[in-house]
């Protein structure tokens, strides 16, 4: 069973070692998990979801080299 905690902005921040700019050009390109509403103010994101996106990220040495 998947854990339902949410991380707002500050623990996403810490865990991605993204900036806020980053993330949300990321999730607007669809290649960041999606925010959940948590009231009329706030919102966050699912643990498991960063956990996944964490773990299939392309990393700086993943991408071809120029020549």
């Amino acid at each position: 069973m998947q854990s339902k905690t949410v991380l707002r902005l500050p623990a996403v921040l810490a865990k991605t070692s993204l900036s806020r700019s980053t993330i949300y050009r990321l999730e607007s390109e669809g290649r960041f998990p999606k925010r959940v509403r948590l009231g009329e103010n706030s919102t966050g994101w699912y643990e498991h979801e960063l956990d996944e996106y964490l773990a299939n990220r392309p990393r700086v040495s993943d991408t071809p080299k120029a020549a």
